[in-house]
């Protein structure tokens, strides 16, 4: 009874519990955050490699890029970021520019998705 309505304790109560499922990184209401996070962080990443170049093509990739509403959109986006920076820097200027850029995607996406590991070559 410190003065608190049933609706402030309420209030008080799912503060805590999102917390505590921040801390513990249990899916739900603590995720959406870094989900969050992670999408502005991505975003910027792909827009800064973007950045300073002309052309139709990178401005159509950059304004999709720019409304993306998720992590997944934007990872079915790096092919076209991919086809754009080859067209104008090479395929293997563009490689290394999204290495970066594809690691950023660790943990936000469903387990079918995310990159390919490639199994070593053959041992002769």
């Amino acid at each position: 009874t410190w003065g608190l309505s049933s609706r402030q304790y309420a209030f008080r109560d799912m503060l805590l519990f999102r917390r505590l499922f921040q801390l513990l990184n249990v899916p739900g209401l603590g995720s959406r955050q870094v989900a969050e996070s992670q999408l502005g962080r991505i975003r910027t990443a792909m827009l800064s490699v973007l950045q300073g170049r002309g052309g139709q093509s990178i401005q159509r990739v950059s304004q999709r890029v720019r409304f993306a509403v998720d992590v997944e959109t934007l990872w079915y986006l790096r092919q076209d970021v991919m086809v754009a920076l080859s067209a104008i820097d090479g395929e293997s200027a563009a490689r290394r520019q999204m290495k970066e850029i594809n690691s950023m995607f660790k943990g936000g996406l469903p387990g079918s998705m995310g990159p390919r590991v490639s199994a070593p070559g053959p041992m002769y």
